[in-house]
């Protein structure tokens, strides 16, 4: 009798262990993965002198850029939720004519000596960061979106874009992923006349 009671404390206890494994997974893998999405052809190729996470503002010059303003405010975590503090993310999109900062792009225009096409920002210790930036413009047959790189140890492990998806830009090809909704950011005016947007990563 003795043994069996044994027995049974020993394999509840067993399970109450298992149970406390398979909790543990789920709890690791609870948020999904960002799918990551072509890089395209105009990552810039030209070094600039201005890196930081304020594009509307270049180093030198006076004055800001031309277009609607766009405050991008994020957070990079793993699946489980945990910061990803450390990080760099890089940031590269066209101006609201629709125009690339590139030698390989020929759509006309001049383009803004005051917007830097392209920044940087490094995760804060709660996985936050920041991007001052324009509204980018879409380009047929393209919606609106913002490309991303994330770096850590100067490798990169997720190459994705950020879209802004209008209404009537809804038969356009926006990704080369089935997970677009894990990709869109919502613009929000501000009551300063500019937008705010959050888009969360994971890593």
């Amino acid at each position: 009798m003795k043994k069996h009671k044994f027995l049974n404390i020993i394999l509840i206890a067993l399970l109450a262990s298992f149970c406390l494994m398979v909790q543990n997974t789920f709890a690791e893998d609870q948020l999904i993965k960002t799918p990551a999405d072509y890089e395209g052809p105009f990552y810039p190729v030209t070094q600039q002198q201005d890196i930081d996470n304020d594009l509307i503002q270049v180093k030198g010059q006076t004055g800001v850029a031309a277009g609607d303003i766009l405050n991008l405010s994020g957070m990079a975590v793993s699946t489980g939720g945990k910061p990803r503090a450390g990080v760099i993310i890089e940031i590269w999109q066209t101006d609201p004519q629709g125009r690339y900062k590139h030698p390989g792009d020929s759509t006309p225009g001049e383009r803004d000596p005051l917007f830097q096409y392209w920044g940087a920002a490094i995760t804060d210790t709660d996985g936050t960061f920041f991007f001052r930036t324009l509204v980018p413009g879409a380009y047929n047959p393209r919606p609106a979106h913002i490309h991303y790189k994330v770096l850590q140890d100067g490798k990169t492990i997720l190459t994705s874009q950020i879209y802004l998806i209008g209404t009537d830009e809804r038969e356009k090809i926006p990704s080369m992923t089935s997970q677009i909704k894990l990709q869109t950011i919502d613009l929000k005016p501000t009551a300063t006349g500019e937008f705010e947007a959050f888009f969360r990563i994971v890593l």
